[in-house]
C-alpha cells in the first residue's frame, strides 16, 4: 500500500521526479512525503563523472601519450583499479597515492578512453594490475638520478632499452617492482611498460 501512495504521489517524466500535490492518495490516506528531487543528486554525480574522465584522461595523456591504444589503456586501468582497491571515487584521489603524472593536457583520444572506462564500455585488460613503470623513462646506468624519482630497485636489463649512445644499457626500476613479477599484457613490449598487481 505504501508503495502505491508513493506511486500515485510521484511521476516520473524525463528524468525528473515531480511531486503530485493532490495531498491525499486515492485511498484517501495521507500520502507520505514527496521522494527527494534527485536532479542535483544526479547533476552532482554528472559532474563527478566528467571530473574523473578529465583527470584520467590527463593521466593518459601524460603517462602513455604517443604509445599504443592497448598501452593507454593499460596505464588508464591501472589507475582505476587504485580507486577500486582503496574505495575511492575520484580518480584525482589515486594522484596523491600514485605518483601519476598529469601534467599534460587531455586529448581527444584519451578523453574518450577515459569516457569508455569510466562508463563500464571497456574491458579491464590490465588484469588487474594497479601498478607500472617504464623501463625506457627510467633512469639509466651512469645517470643521476632526480631525488623524486624511486630507483631503489636497483639496475635491470630489459631488451630495447638503450641509452643516448643507441647502445643497450641497464635501466633503474622502482623499489616495489624489484620482488614482483610483471603482467604480461600482448601487444605492449617491456621496454615501453612493465605492469603490476599489487
Amino acid at each position: 500500500m505504501a508503495q502505491d501512495i508513493r506511486r500515485d504521489q510521484t511521476e516520473v517524466a524525463g528524468g525528473l521526479r515531480h511531486s503530485n500535490l493532490s495531498g491525499t492518495s486515492s485511498t484517501g490516506a495521507t500520502p507520505t512525503p514527496p521522494l527527494p528531487n534527485d536532479q542535483s543528486a544526479r547533476a552532482s554525480d554528472d559532474l563527478l563523472l566528467q571530473e574523473n574522465i578529465e583527470v584520467l584522461a590527463r593521466i593518459v595523456a601524460s603517462e602513455a601519450r604517443g604509445e599504443n591504444e592497448t598501452s593507454q589503456k593499460t596505464v588508464a586501468w591501472t589507475a582505476v583499479n587504485r580507486m577500486k582497491k582503496h574505495s575511492f571515487t575520484q580518480v584525482s584521489s589515486v594522484l596523491a597515492h600514485g605518483n601519476y603524472s598529469h601534467s599534460s593536457m587531455s586529448t581527444l583520444t584519451s578523453l574518450q578512453l577515459a569516457d569508455d572506462i569510466l562508463s563500464g564500455c571497456a574491458l579491464d585488460i590490465s588484469q588487474g594490475a594497479t601498478h607500472f613503470y617504464s623501463p625506457r623513462a627510467m633512469p639509466k646506468r651512469g645517470d643521476r638520478p632526480s631525488s623524486n624519482v624511486d630507483v631503489l630497485g636497483g639496475l635491470e636489463s630489459v631488451p630495447g632499452v638503450v641509452g643516448r649512445n643507441g647502445q643497450p644499457v641497464e635501466n633503474y626500476r622502482p623499489g616495489w617492482a624489484k620482488n614482483v613479477s610483471p603482467i604480461r599484457i600482448p601487444g605492449i613490449q617491456d621496454k615501453d611498460f612493465k605492469f603490476f598487481r599489487l
